[in-house]
């Protein structure tokens, strides 16, 4: 699995490492049991992947948003470059690669998102994920798992609950999604991975991202104070969609409500 050393990517090792035989990779962030792999060694990369797995899930990249737009051309060797080089590596083996994308693939102006719907991605991280997407499907055989914001507390990386850190949180009221609780990903990809093509997995709550990050807060009584802003206020470095609701024609699970995830969450322990 690469990337699992990442906050999805920990999530979904943690899952799947007591249930599989399962190799996991980390790029820059040093984990007992992970195999060190820079997206952009891609002799390393193709050697790795060729060495007779059943399923190679493709976890890693350049994730957030502000600097995907800041560095195209990185977001680009670290997004696109590698699925390339794992599609070379699989080629004519029994290996069969699964994407984790993101509902950025969408413009944000419907009020929900099927496999079937067209993808307008209206920033550089949402074009990377399409490019790459095109070149799984291309191949055929592949699946891509479209997935939207995750939150909950990883095992070796916070990236969520980073944001809550200071003693302000500003929290957008005009932009929703229906995020998916961390825990809930792995069981859910196991059930999926026998599919091919594109699959969305969703969260069942619709929620704004002011809504979201206030329940957090308040689930773990944390000393941050939760602001409401809008678009124009908080000044982006990039286009966001407005509202990106991930729904599927091609099967029925849904990530937990966010009430029942909150609790969950609020009863882990905190390392």
């Amino acid at each position: 699995m690469l990337g699992a050393s990442g906050f999805v990517g920990g999530g979904l090792w943690t899952y799947l490492t007591h249930r599989h035989d399962v190799v996991g990779t980390f790029a820059t962030r040093p984990v007992a049991g992970l195999v060190r792999v820079d997206l952009r060694d891609e002799r390393r990369l193709a050697e790795l992947v060729a060495d007779g797995f059943d399923l190679v899930v493709h976890a890693a990249g350049l994730v957030p948003l502000e600097a995907a737009e800041a560095d195209p051309e990185l977001a680009h060797r670290l997004n696109v470059r590698p699925v390339e080089v794992l599609l070379d590596a699989v080629r004519g083996t029994a290996a069969k690669l699964v994407l984790l994308s993101s509902d950025n693939v969408f413009d944000g102006t419907r009020h929900q998102y099927t496999e079937e719907d067209r993808r307008r991605p209206v920033n550089v991280y949402g074009r990377t994920k399409v490019a790459a997407e095109d070149l799984l499907l291309a191949e055929g055989g592949h699946l891509v798992v479209r997935i939207p914001l995750v939150f909950g507390r990883g095992p070796w990386s916070n990236s969520f609950l980073a944001r809550l850190a200071g003693p302000t949180t500003t929290a957008r009221t005009d932009l929703v999604c229906a995020p998916v609780y961390l825990p809930s990903l792995g069981p859910a990809l196991a059930r999926l991975w026998d599919r091919t093509g594109v699959v969305h997995y969703g969260g069942s709550d619709v929620v704004t991202r002011f809504e979201l990050m206030s329940g957090v807060q308040q689930a773990l009584d944390l000393p941050t104070r939760v602001v409401a802003t809008s678009g124009q206020e908080a000044g982006a470095g990039c286009r966001r969609p407005p509202r990106l609701v991930l729904r599927s024609t091609r099967h029925p699970l849904l990530g937990p409500a966010l009430g029942p995830a909150l609790a969950h969450l609020a009863g882990l322990p905190r390392t």
